[in-house]
C-alpha cells in the first residue's frame, strides 16, 4: 500500500491559480517540477475505523524521480531513480529493488509519475463534498487497477490533501504541510546507496 500511495504521489503538484478544482488539477499536473512536503497519513478501514497513523516527508522531481520517507510509527524509505523502485526497511536490514515499470505495474501508475495526460488513463470527476475543499477524483478506465479511485483535494488555490481508496473498501488519507514547489532539488536526493550489510532482493535488476 505505501509503495502505491508514494507512486500516486508522483502525479501531484501546488501554487495553482484557477477557480475550479479541474482547472487547478490540470494546471497543477502542467505546471509543477519539484514538491516538497512533510505529511501526515491516516489508513482507515471500510468501516472507517483507525488503522494506522504515519508521519514523514516526501520529495518529487518529475517525472519519474522521488523520495518518500515515513519515520513513524517505523522507518522506511522509498526511492525511485528514474530505473528503479529502491523500498528499504532498515528494521529488516532489507532492501527490494525493482524496475520503475514493473513496480508501478500498469499505465494508470505511469500516470502517477507524471509522464502522461491524466485524461489517457483515468477518468476525471470534479466532485462536491460540501466541504472546504475542491475535490477532483480520478477514477482509472483499466478493470485491473490496483485501486478504485483516487482523490485529491486543494484548499485555497493550494493541494491540501490526498486520497485513495482500494478496492476492498480502505481509505488511506494523506495530509500536506509546509509544502513547497519548484524548489531546486539536488538529484541526489533521488540515489539510493545500499547500506553495508543490507539484503537485496531483486540485485538482479541492479
Amino acid at each position: 500500500m505505501r509503495v502505491l500511495l508514494v507512486l500516486s504521489l508522483c502525479l501531484f503538484h501546488a501554487s495553482i491559480f484557477a477557480a475550479s478544482a479541474m482547472d487547478q488539477l490540470n494546471r497543477f499536473h502542467d505546471d509543477i517540477r519539484t514538491i516538497e512536503a512533510d505529511f501526515h497519513q491516516e489508513l482507515k478501514d471500510a468501516n472507517d475505523n483507525m488503522v494506522q497513523e504515519s508521519k514523514g516527508k516526501v520529495w518529487i522531481k518529475r517525472p519519474g524521480l522521488f523520495r518518500w520517507e515515513y519515520n513513524e510509527p517505523y522507518p522506511q524509505t522509498i526511492v525511485a531513480d528514474g530505473l528503479r523502485i529502491w523500498i528499504y526497511d532498515p528494521e529488516l536490514d532489507q532492501v527490494t529493488v525493482k524496475q520503475e515499470d514493473s513496480a508501478m505495474g500498469n499505465a494508470p501508475a505511469l500516470v502517477l509519475s507524471g509522464k502522461h495526460p491524466l485524461d489517457r488513463d483515468f477518468k476525471l470527476i470534479e466532485v462536491d463534498r460540501g466541504d472546504k475543499h475542491q475535490w477532483v477524483t480520478l477514477v482509472p478506465k483499466q478493470d485491473d487497477a490496483d485501486f478504485a479511485e483516487i482523490s485529491v483535494a486543494f484548499l485555497n488555490d493550494v493541494l491540501a490533501l490526498l486520497e485513495l481508496k482500494d478496492k476492498l473498501g480502505q481509505r488511506t488519507l494523506i495530509h500536506f504541510k509546509s509544502l513547497k514547489t519548484n524548489a531546486d532539488i539536488d538529484t541526489t536526493k533521488f540515489h539510493f546507496n545500499v547500506p553495508p550489510g543490507t539484503d537485496v532482493i531483486g540485485g538482479d535488476q541492479l
